[in-house]
């Protein structure tokens, strides 16, 4: 596209808009919006070869500010703070052009490690409130010991300045009805880690009417994250109570047991919110279920999708070369370079060794363990390198 075309298709655009304000249609903002986007594109294009300007004065831009990664906002580091030993809060301050949350929701976390972005999505913590006063957020993370991105994060978070998040997601969010009538009680159930998106919704409530209660299931009481602030959560609000279930003490749960043993509301009548590792919220759900819940009123928010270790079964990699895709099955602890060329790619390679970087290549999801360093990667994009990494999850690569 020339410089002449792309002036036309501004006049052009201008004298549409123009046109639908005069006839008061406002039904079509969203075709106006695609097309604005659409010129942005074209333009960039033809100015950068890139279709963002982002992707253009990225060095420029990252210079400036560290590790921000053009797709993504950046995120100014206001503080941080020990939960517990295993669990680290940061606040961060996101730029203008991020939109804000619900509480319960997660977003992509990404920095800049070794020459590389590496992202790990993470549930925010802090209440709706603090957003819309401080303008900030607070994203808490357990230090995983063979997680590259906490661990990395944990060692550099004092001489980090800023840090690039995605826009806020997920569904895992309060029912507007949930909190309406004081015959919907609401069950949380938080395994770990798991407390953050519920304690995001607990202390972002204003107006209780319904009773909640929360059963936080952790291995001993010094790592449960915001106790503190349960406890006076539930001593000021009488309709909210917290049980902590220390599993090292209790061994195996069986949670709808205690559900009735500590409840005095109708099962079946309550919602329920679990944010844990997956196999615990199979035998929740499952065992809810047996006793009449319907399964549109439990709700689910999973981690650990992938922890059962590299000597697990097969995984599946999708691999996207010249845009083809390509499922290929890869056998634990076996190199994704060797397991491409033996489905007949040819992604590209030098030492075969993880020195030369040769093989490097964007993992869009699912987790990588590496070879060398026994680190297991993020859920997220990265970049990771072929030769050295091996399947931990099932995978989707761009070769």
């Amino acid at each position: 596209m020339c410089f002449q075309d792309l002036e036309v298709e501004f006049y052009l655009f201008l004298v549409y808009n123009c046109a639908l304000k005069i006839s008061g249609r406002t039904s079509v903002n969203k075709t106006i919006s695609l097309w604005g986007q659409s010129l942005y594109r074209q333009f960039s294009l033809m100015l950068a070869n890139q279709p963002k300007l982002s992707y253009y004065l990225h060095p420029l831009l990252r210079w400036n500010k560290p590790g921000v990664h053009p797709d993504y906002h950046s995120a100014r580091i206001v503080d941080f703070r020990w939960e517990t030993d295993q669990m680290l809060s940061v606040w961060l301050e996101p730029a203008a052009s991020w939109s804000g949350f619900t509480a319960g929701q997660h977003l992509l976390v990404t920095m800049m490690h070794q020459g590389r972005y590496i992202s790990r999505s993470f549930s925010i913590s802090s209440s709706a409130a603090l957003f819309t006063q401080q303008k900030q957020i607070r994203i808490s993370c357990r230090i995983q010991p063979q997680g590259e991105f906490t661990q990395a994060l944990a060692a550099g978070i004092a001489a980090l300045p800023h840090l690039s998040i995605s826009d806020a997601m997920g569904d895992f969010v309060l029912e507007p009805k949930a909190n309406s009538a004081l015959e919907q009680s609401i069950v949380m159930v938080a395994a770990g880690s798991g407390i953050t998106p519920l304690w995001s919704m607990l202390s972002s409530l204003r107006c209780w009417t319904s009773p909640i209660v929360l059963f936080y299931c952790v291995k001993t009481a010094v790592q449960a994250a915001f106790l503190t602030e349960l406890n006076q959560l539930a001593a000021k609000q009488p309709l909210f109570k917290v049980q902590l279930i220390e599993t090292a003490m209790t061994g195996r749960l069986n949670l709808v047991q205690r559900l009735q043993t500590h409840t005095n509301f109708s099962l079946q009548k309550a919602l329920y919110y679990f944010c844990g590792p997956e196999a615990m919220s199979r035998q929740f759900i499952d065992d809810l279920i047996q006793q009449g819940v319907s399964a549109t009123a439990i709700h689910t928010e999973l981690f650990g999708l992938a922890r059962g270790g590299s000597e697990g079964p097969v995984k599946q990699a999708l691999m996207i070369q010249q845009g083809k895709v390509i499922s290929v099955d890869v056998a634990a602890g076996v190199p994704l370079l060797q397991a491409a060329e033996q489905q007949g790619l040819s992604p590209r390679f030098g030492c075969r060794i993880g020195v030369c970087y040769q093989c490097v290549c964007q993992k869009k999801s699912g987790q990588v363990l590496n070879l060398r360093t026994g680190q297991i990667s993020g859920d997220g994009p990265e970049q990771i390198q072929l030769c050295i990494s091996a399947a931990h999850s099932d995978l989707q690569i761009e070769l």
